[in-house]
C-alpha cells in the first residue's frame, strides 16, 4: 500500500522577498531600455527618415549636407545609440547572473525551479473538483519558465554580437545570433503585454494587493 503524500505547507509558491522584487523590477527596467534603444535605432534615428531630416534642417541655416553626409550624422548617432544598448546589456547580464546564483545557491523560497515544482505537485494532489483552478496556476507559473528562455538566449545571442567580430567562431554564427535576438525581442514583448494584462486581470479579479506586495513586499503576518 502506498503512503498518501501529505501537502507540502513549507514550499511556498509566491515570494515577495527583496532579492526577489530587485530583480522582477530591475529586470523590467532595464528590458524596457533596451527596448527603447531599438524603437530609437529602427524609427527615430532610421537612415532614410532621419537624414532628409538632417537636411532640411541644416538647409534652414543655409548649409548643405549632402546624401552621405546626412547618412554619416545619422551613424553617429545610431553608434551611440548603440552603446547605450550595450550598457543596459551588461547590466542585464549582470542580473542574469544574480538570478541564476539565487537559482544555484539560494533557498527554495528563491528558487523558480522549486516553485515550479511545488505547483505542479499540488496540481498531481488536487482533487477532480479544484483541478481546473489548479490548473491555471500551474499554467501561469509555467508560462515565466518561457520567459527564462527567452531571458538567456536574449542574453547568450547579446553576448556572441558583442564579441562577434573578435572571436573567428563566433563570427561565423554572428548572423544566426542577430536573427534569433531580434526574434526573441519579439517574443519577449509579446510576453510583456500578456504579462501586464494578466496581472490587472489578478489585481482586480481575485488576487486583490498583487501588485502592492511586488513593489513594497507582503506585510508580515501577526
Amino acid at each position: 500500500m502506498m503512503p498518501a503524500i501529505a501537502p507540502s505547507t513549507e514550499a511556498p509558491t509566491k515570494d515577495y522577498r527583496a532579492p526577489l522584487r530587485v530583480w522582477h523590477w530591475g529586470n523590467a527596467l532595464l528590458v524596457s531600455l533596451q527596448l527603447i534603444t531599438i524603437l530609437f535605432q529602427k524609427v527615430i534615428v532610421n537612415a532614410r527618415s532621419a537624414g532628409p531630416e538632417f537636411q532640411e534642417t541644416m538647409a534652414k541655416e543655409n548649409i548643405t549636407l549632402s546624401v552621405q553626409q546626412a547618412r554619416s550624422l545619422t551613424h553617429i548617432l545610431s553608434e551611440r545609440i548603440w552603446e547605450w544598448h550595450i550598457y543596459f546589456g551588461w547590466a542585464l547580464v549582470a542580473l542574469f547572473g544574480l538570478r541564476v546564483v539565487l537559482e544555484l545557491r539560494g533557498p527554495s523560497e528563491l528558487r523558480f525551479s522549486a516553485r515550479l515544482l511545488e505547483v505542479a505537485r499540488r496540481y498531481r494532489l488536487t482533487p477532480a473538483a479544484g483541478k481546473s483552478e489548479a490548473g491555471k496556476v500551474l499554467f501561469a507559473k509555467s508560462t515565466y519558465a518561457l520567459f527564462y528562455s527567452f531571458l538567456t538566449i536574449m542574453v547568450i545571442t547579446g553576448l556572441i554580437l558583442i564579441y562577434g567580430n573578435d572571436v573567428a567562431f563566433l563570427r561565423s554564427i554572428k548572423h544566426l545570433a542577430e536573427e534569433t535576438h531580434n526574434v526573441t525581442m519579439y517574443l519577449i514583448i509579446a510576453f510583456f503585454v500578456v504579462h501586464v494584462v494578466g496581472v490587472v486581470w489578478a489585481e482586480t479579479t481575485k488576487d486583490h494587493g498583487l501588485i502592492s506586495r511586488m513593489v513594497g513586499g507582503e506585510a508580515p503576518k501577526s
